[in-house]
């Protein structure tokens, strides 16, 4: 009997899961900016969950396409990533599918340069819309999304987005409302000129998912256990309506009294469209 039968056996007779074991979430670093309500709320998670887990941070910094490669490798020194979600990150990884922000991340707003907010004052609907030029990062499920609108995008790295902004070489870079504010509070002392967009609100479906490698099942389970554990005891809405990023994007982004534009999300999975809506906002 091999060892790992063995191991397994042992378990078994127990009473035991063997996923139950404890288990090390190891977090790639991928922006010099630390995302607070997905790592806050990934401990909560980590604390619902049946078995004793460790949580840690990667030493190098990850582009997202190569987290994508690197949690796919046997015994990568990362394993699970949040992305918002699409048919393609789907069928590369595997998701863990509870929407981390109940959906709210499909409200966008965008960043611009303060000097213009003139131009998008004007801006009434989609066509006028359609008239900028966006950005987004490098493989973001978000372009094709706004693409399939006709609203024009480029794509560069994260950092550099910001840097395109605050010097006019695009006009906007379309972020969830969950994001934006905290993003532009975390630069504005090295890039002046970029702000919050004050009256459009672009919307469309979209969750973002915690994912892992494809036969990282382990952790999934885990996931998974702490997420159903958290609604069933109350404590992941609870965290989810008090929080101080979810509190504050309501306060700032004034999302009731903007001109509101909606688009199709072409890329959203049949699961994802079949999740209960208890899961949404």
């Amino acid at each position: 009997m091999s060892r790992y039968i063995m191991i397994f056996t042992t378990f078994f007779l127990l009473g035991l899961n063997p996923w139950l074991m404890a288990i090390e979430i190891k977090i790639p670093i991928t922006s010099e900016y630390m995302h607070s309500y997905k790592l806050d709320l990934l401990k909560l998670i980590l604390s619902k969950a049946d078995g004793d887990h460790t949580l840690s941070y990667s030493k190098k910094r990850y582009s997202a396409s190569r987290v994508e490669i690197e949690m796919n490798k046997e015994n990568s020194k990362i394993n699970l990533m949040w992305y918002g979600t699409s048919i393609r990150i789907e069928n590369k990884l595997l998701p863990i599918r509870y929407p981390m922000y109940r959906g709210l991340i499909g409200h966008r707003v965008f960043i611009i340069n303060r000097k213009h907010q003139s131009k998008f004052d004007k801006i009434k609907d989609l066509k006028n819309l359609q008239s900028m030029v966006g950005a987004q990062g490098f493989g973001w499920a978000d372009i094709d999304i706004l693409e399939n609108a006709g609203l024009k995008q480029v794509q560069a790295s994260y950092d550099n987005i910001f840097k395109m902004i605050n010097k006019s070489r695009i006009d906007y870079f379309s972020r969830g409302v969950t994001e934006a504010y905290k993003e532009v509070n975390f630069r504005k002392d090295q890039l002046k000129e970029i702000t919050v967009e004050k009256k459009l609100l672009l919307v469309y479906p979209f969750a973002m998912y915690f994912f892992t490698g494809k036969n990282n099942t382990e952790i999934a389970k885990v996931i998974e256990n702490g997420f159903k554990n958290a609604y069933a005891d109350g404590s992941f809405i609870e965290f989810y309506n008090n929080h101080s990023e979810i509190k504050n994007v309501r306060k700032q982004s004034n999302l009731n009294n903007r001109i509101r534009i909606d688009i199709h999300n072409p890329l959203m999975t049949k699961e994802t469209l079949s999740l209960p809506k208890s899961l949404w906002n």
